[in-house]
This record gives C-alpha cells, sequence and structure tokens, in this order.
C-alpha cells in the first residue's frame, strides 16, 4: 500500500526545539551528587517529569500526523501550546518543589490546546467513536488528573503531587491499551511519524554535544574530547542506519512500538550526557558513574532494536549479529570496570560499546545495499 508523503512543516520543527529544551533542562534535577551518587528520588523525579513531557510533545505530534491540515487554529493552538512549553521548561530548575503549580498549569494547557483540536475534529466527523473521539475520552481523563495535582499545590498538599504526576503519566500511558477506539490505521501517517521521531532524537544529540562542549578546551590540547566526541557521533550513526536506513517507513502500522522505545532512546542519550559530565567533574563515585554510561548505553541500543520489526521483508538481524553487539558491549563493559578510576578507560570502554554497536548495523546496512 502506497502511503502518502505528508511533510513536516518548519513551525514543527521549531515545537521540537521546544520540547528537547525542556528535556535539557531536566539534567539539573540529577547533575548534584549527594554522597558521591545521585539520590534515588532525584532519578525518580527525572524520570517521571521526561515521561510527562514527551507524552505531551506525543499528543500534539500524533494529533498533527492524523489531522493536522495547518488550518489558521492549528495555528493560534500551536502557539499557545508552545508559550506553554516554555513555562513550564522554566520550572524544572532550582527548588522544583516549589514550582510544582507553575508545572501542572502549564502541562494542563498544553493537554487542553490538544484536546480542543482534536474537539473541532470530531465536529468534523460528527461522531465521537472515532480516533478523535477516542483521544478526546483520554486527554479529558489525564487533564482532571492534572487539575487534581493543581489543587493539591494550591492547598500546600505538595507532598503528593509527585505521586499525583505519576498517576497522570500511568494514565497516558496505558490507557491507550484499555480504552480503544474503533478507527482505522491508515489514518496514522508512519513516514511522518518517523520523520517526527527522528528530528526530536537528531536534535537531542545535537543538545548532547552542545553540552559536552566544555570538554574542548581550546587551550589544553588532549584525546578527552575526541573520545567524547566519538561516543556521541557513533551512538548518532547507529541511530541513523537502524531507524532512517534499515527500517521499511511505507507502511501501516499502530507505532506504538515506535513510541515507546522513542521514550527511552530521548532519555538514555540524556543520561549519557549526564555520566559524561559527571566523570569529568570528579564529585560522584566512579563506580557511579560507570554503572549510570553502562546502563544509559544498553537501554540505548535496545531501544532502537526494538524497532527492527519494523524492517523491510529482505532484513533481518541474525543471531550472529545479536552476538557481536553483545561481545562488543561486554568488552567495553569490562574495560570499565576494570579501570574504573581512569577516565581514559571510561572513555574507551564506552567507545567500544558505541562503535561496536554501529559497526553491526553498518555492516547489515551495507549488506543490504549489496544484495
Amino acid at each position: 500500500m502506497k502511503i502518502a508523503k505528508k511533510p513536516v512543516e518548519l513551525i514543527e520543527l521549531f515545537y521540537d526545539l521546544l520540547f528537547v529544551y525542556a528535556i535539557s533542562q531536566l539534567t539539573g534535577l540529577i547533575n548534584e551528587p549527594v554522597g558521591g551518587i545521585i539520590p534515588p528520588y532525584d532519578f525518580f523525579s527525572y524520570f517521571v517529569t521526561c515521561f510527562v513531557i514527551l507524552q505531551a510533545w506525543l499528543y500534539f505530534t500524533n494529533y498533527i500526523n492524523r489531522y493536522g491540515q495547518w488550518k489558521w487554529y492549528d495555528y493560534v493552538l500551536i502557539c499557545i501550546n508552545m508559550i506553554a512549553v516554555i513555562f513550564m521548561s522554566n520550572t524544572i530548575q532550582g527548588d522544583w518543589a516549589v514550582m510544582y503549580f507553575t508545572y501542572d498549569v502549564s502541562m494542563l494547557i498544553i493537554l487542553l490546546t490538544v484536546a480542543f483540536l482534536y474537539v473541532i475534529q470530531a465536529r468534523k466527523e460528527q461522531t465521537l467513536k472515532g480516533a478523535a473521539g477516542n483521544s478526546i475520552t483520554i486527554l479529558s481523563i489525564v487533564c482532571a488528573i492534572y487539575v487534581i495535582a493543581i489543587i493539591c499545590s494550591f492547598f500546600g498538599f505538595q507532598q503528593y503531587v509527585l505521586a499525583v504526576n505519576v498517576v497522570a503519566i500511568l494514565a497516558g500511558a496505558f490507557l491507550p491499551f484499555f480504552i480503544r477506539g474503533k478507527f482505522d490505521k491508515s489514518i496514522i501517517n508512519f513516514p511522518h511519524l518517523v520523520e517526527r521521531f527522528e528530528l526530536l532524537t537528531i536534535i537531542t544529540f545535537g543538545e548532547a554535544i552542545v553540552g559536552l562542549a566544555h570538554f574542548f578546551d581550546a587551550l589544553n590540547f588532549s584525546f578527552i574530547p575526541i573520545l567524547v566526541f566519538l561516543i556521541v557521533i557513533s551512538m548518532f550513526g547507529a541511530y541513523v542506519i537502524q531507524i532512517h536506513y534499515l527500517m521499511q517507513h511505507n507502511r501501516v502500522e499502530r507505532s506504538l512500538r515506535l513510541m515507546f522505545s522513542h521514550y527511552f532512546i530521548i532519555i538514555s542519550i540524556n543520561l549519557v550526557t549526564v555520566a559524561l559530565e559527571l566523570i569529568r567533574s570528579g564529585g560522584v563515585d566512579p563506580k557511579f558513574a560507570g554503572g549510570l554510561m553502562i546502563v544509559s548505553l544498553i537501554v540505548f541500543y535496545i531501544s532502537i532494536i526494538a524497532n527492527k520489526q519494523y524492517y523491510g521483508q529482505s532484513i533481518k538481524l541474525t543471531k550472529k549479529d545479536i552476538i557481536f553487539m553483545i561481545m562488543a558491549t561486554s568488552l567495553g563493559i569490562a574495560i570499565i570496570l576494570i579501570f574504573i578510576s581512569n577516565l581514559y578507560a571510561f572513555l574507551i570502554g564506552s567507545l567500544c560499546i558505541t562503535f561496536g554497536n554501529f559497526l553491526v548495523l553498518l555492516m547489515k546496512y551495507k549488506g543490504c545495499l549489496s544484495e
């Protein structure tokens, strides 16, 4: 089945930039080690908030993917949405607990703009039984939960706000599995959705490079910044080959695997950046930084490989490929753990993981070209 090409508009790229900025602000929640490690509560806050932000991005992206025609009201509501995104982004810093109220109000506005767009679409269809009505039901429930969070913040029950936000994210993630709309999957434009995720991820990689720019000391040359760059660029290369070249984009899919895997891809890229910054600062236990780097890289490669179900019919990731990826990852982990206190060993071990996995996917891609 031939899928019509749906172009990504420039305002969508602008929208992505705002959300990458919001996600980059989250590292402020986990960059202050206590006793050589990051407190578990800070990690928990980071993950919850990151998932909420990515869900907010996905709600609007899904609407544009299914129904967006860029009428005047689309532009008006995306502008309101973006203003709320900027406000929300600037609450994620300092003593975040006192910013809960502004954060939740901003998230509520973001979701309400999307819900209003679905209401307009449902009126066009003159039914609430389709995908638009299904999304309205889900967004109404999630918005109601944010209203509860706002009430808790307003009346001084901040200790419950994070728990309510957790409920909101779980509702947003799992309600689509329980409240299933009966609609034609062909309204989902898979190529457009892949491109939107690619652009968000590429911008995240760019933000990672900007965040690591202080490694590049113009007055004191060393190989450390070169190794850092090679780690990030080989991760980027593996992502591009897997998602852009090996996947068959011209297809009809519900795309849930693509969506959920990219949550973890974005998060793992940011955590790799955090691990590199922590090991450079020296204010953290090397074992903790090494463990964070290892886990982040493993999550990254599992998440991109999870999309192998979207390969073309002639492409298959074999057991031999998986074994080579595991061997490269195991070698890198061994180097990091054996020479845990050595910065060069930390970087070389990380590079073994990233470059080894990149080579496997590169060889797979070259093999497809030769067939």
